[in-house]
């Protein structure tokens, strides 16, 4: 059966940052609206980038530092969330589960910039699994740009292609856990389906 690293990548606008934020952070004090969310694991969930503010306040803080302009319906946040198949990744230690998240949250630093980044947090309150990585999306010359960043539906696709190779390429064999991670890796294959990678 395959096994597959998945990555998907959505837009925000203004309007959904506040909420995107709540369920993130796990501002709220129930979630009616996800039954998979246990209270009594919330403790596990851990940042790799810790927000300096609240999403929203954080954004606009972003976008004012740049000096980008920004329209009423400008996408303001990238929401993004990494994980894997579940058998695979549950399979995982702890230790290599966070080695994998760091793997894929340094993809995102390179290819997006630290400066846009907002938030990194991996939830181990749920069934599987995930990181969520919230950045903004300014270009290397200051404009807020999605369309720029992501480059649209083909854009995604070459970005998956370039997250593949990221985590082969810094799965080095130094420890017993990048050759667990190696043998998972190397003998995989890209999926033809937006957003998911897969492995034999």
């Amino acid at each position: 059966m395959a096994n597959y690293t998945i990555l998907r990548i959505e837009k925000r606008k203004l309007n959904a940052v506040t909420r995107i934020c709540n369920h993130h952070e796990r501002l709220k004090e129930q979630y009616k609206s996800n039954p998979d969310i246990d209270p009594e694991r919330t403790h596990l969930n851990y940042h790799l980038y810790e927000p300096k503010d609240r999403y929203r306040a954080a954004v606009l803080g972003r976008i004012e530092e740049a000096g980008a302009k920004r329209r009423k319906d400008s996408v303001v946040l990238q929401d993004s969330i990494v994980t894997a198949s579940p058998d695979w990744i549950n399979n995982l230690s702890q230790q290599q589960q966070r080695e994998f998240f760091e793997r894929a949250y340094d993809f995102f630093t390179k290819t997006f910039g630290e400066e846009n980044m907002i938030s990194a947090v991996v939830h181990m309150d749920e069934t599987n699994p995930h990181m969520h990585v919230c950045f903004v999306p300014i270009t290397k010359d200051n404009r807020l740009s999605s369309k720029d960043i992501i480059g649209g539906p083909r854009g995604l696709v070459k970005l998956q292609d370039d997250f593949y190779s990221h985590m082969l390429n810094t799965a080095y064999l130094s420890d017993a856990l990048d050759v667990a991670l190696v043998d998972a890796l190397n003998d995989a294959r890209r999926d033809d389906s937006a957003g998911v990678i897969g492995s034999k």
